[in-house]
């Protein structure tokens, strides 16, 4: 019941046409877990241009409603300051924030067409292209073909529409709803409602090195009933989490969450708002002192498909001017952790995470994106931060966990120490003891032991029993 592979990250601009082409190794057994679903994901640069799209979507064909919607992460565009040179003063730029997914192999229909998806948890819906699509945008992917499956059929939400436009933060896709057979290597399958995109705009989608989207966020961002990816795993795999890797070994894991991934104790926090998966922080800390930034009102989305650290620009320009990080980089080792206060834990990123760091010079990373109400203000956490923390989904609580990644064995839980800190009251912050268990005072990935929030251990045991 496990899926076990590895694949090399792809350069920048690169379209892969099939999974053998990522220069896949050879399957490696590994101990059986019932409902444990490992699903290994290539790492991609994406680039794209700031031209902005002016292309309008036809209407589907289709004697039904239509839908329309807009996904504000996916391909969202922020405002960042970098350095125009060694000492020279910084410039403010758009750019797209998502340039690096990780994205994996599914298929849908009988017999099986298999796509390249991204695994996305701040969008809702399933996308991918229709074999009616005959634009650049669609020209370089797997197309479903729905006459092709023996268990393809068309539908409409509950609210009688049986078809969508999608806006995204660059770009737009437009196609109509089908429910056919979803399986994640050989045993996770399941019934699934999706849209056949029959448009998609040049930009970004010619040069994406994926076929489609699979979103993981709440029912709030799907089409309508029965289109959640997130409740259709549920009944099968109500856990799933997210190692991310700069070498060939990153991975989603649908069941659970693989304990030999963690180096320190699992923090938990409930989800706040259940749209993206969006949780409370009490504060920023500095070198673990908390500034008062917040005042117990900011929120963050984990987001594995963006691959920038962002948040609302005027508490970016604050944090900017406080970090006062030289454009030369010439007080770079001088630089605090920047952490985010979770009850008493602190999860730190270091100057490496939160820095662009480059022969030109050094800037701040984090970028400027400013989410309306009702779900902004919000920080958006990306793949600075995915690299530094697993992530851990539990659709039962709802509860976003947290661990130190184990990326190089004992010298991550040696790093633990640094990255996940405790505030004592009226004191400063005491270290967390690294875990050697990784996951101690956890129950079975079922049972969801441990209270939301906790400091660690809890809620997903190491998956053998998801």
């Amino acid at each position: 019941a496990s899926i076990w592979a590895c694949a090399r990250a792809a350069p920048k601009r690169a379209v892969r046409p099939s999974w053998s082409l990522l220069g896949a190794k050879p399957l490696r057994p590994l101990v059986a877990m019932k409902l444990l679903y490992v699903l290994t994901l290539a790492l991609c640069a994406l680039l794209s241009n700031a031209t902005k799209v002016h292309w309008r979507l036809r209407k589907s064909w289709q004697a039904t409603k239509l839908a329309r919607r807009h996904e504000t992460l996916l391909f969202a565009r922020g405002r960042s300051r970098a350095a125009a040179g060694a000492g020279a003063g910084a410039v403010e730029a758009m750019k797209v924030v998502h340039k690096t997914a990780y994205w994996g192999q599914m298929t849908l229909g009988t017999p099986p067409q298999e796509f390249k998806v991204i695994f996305d948890t701040g969008s809702g819906n399933l996308i991918v292209p229709a074999s009616t699509c005959t634009v650049p945008g669609c020209a370089p992917h797997k197309k479903y073909n729905a006459h092709a499956s023996t268990t393809s059929s068309f539908v409409t939400n509950e609210k009688g529409e049986g078809s969508s436009e999608i806006t995204f933060g660059t770009g737009q896709v437009s196609g109509d709803f089908y429910k056919d057979k979803l399986c994640i290597g050989d045993s996770l399958c399941f019934d699934a409602n999706f849209i056949a995109a029959d448009k998609m705009t040049t930009e970004p989608f010619q040069e994406i090195p994926f076929d489609g989207i699979m979103g993981l966020g709440f029912k709030d961002l799907s089409m309508g009933d029965g289109f959640n990816m997130v409740d259709d795993l549920s009944s099968h795999a109500s856990q799933f989490s997210f190692f991310v890797s700069d070498d060939d070994d990153s991975e989603v894991t649908f069941g659970g969450y693989r304990a030999e991934r963690l180096a320190s104790d699992i923090v938990w926090a409930p989800v706040k708002v259940e749209s993206w998966w969006q949780v409370a922080i009490d504060d920023i800390t500095f070198n673990n002192e908390p500034k008062g930034l917040c005042d117990g009102a900011c929120q963050v989305a984990v987001d594995t498909g963006t691959s920038m650290l962002a948040g609302p620009s005027d508490l970016v320009d604050k944090l900017s001017n406080m970090v006062n990080a030289k454009d030369d980089c010439s007080n770079f080792h001088e630089l605090p952790n920047l952490g985010f206060q979770i009850g008493n834990t602190v999860l730190n990123l270091k100057p490496d995470d939160y820095m662009d760091k480059s022969a030109s010079g050094c800037s701040f990373s984090l970028m400027a994106l400013d989410v309306p109400p009702p779900k902004g203000p919000v920080f958006i956490f990306g793949d600075p931060f995915l690299r530094r923390f697993v992530t851990i989904y539990d659709r039962s609580k709802p509860a976003v966990g947290f661990a130190v990644a184990r990326h190089n064995g004992a010298a991550d839980e040696v790093a633990a120490s640094e990255l996940i800190a405790h505030i004592r009251d009226g004191a400063g912050a005491s270290p967390a003891a690294p875990s050697s268990t990784a996951a101690t005072g956890g129950g079975a990935a079922t049972g969801g032991g441990g209270a939301a929030g906790g400091g660690g251990g809890g809620g997903g045991g190491g998956g053998s029993n998801a």
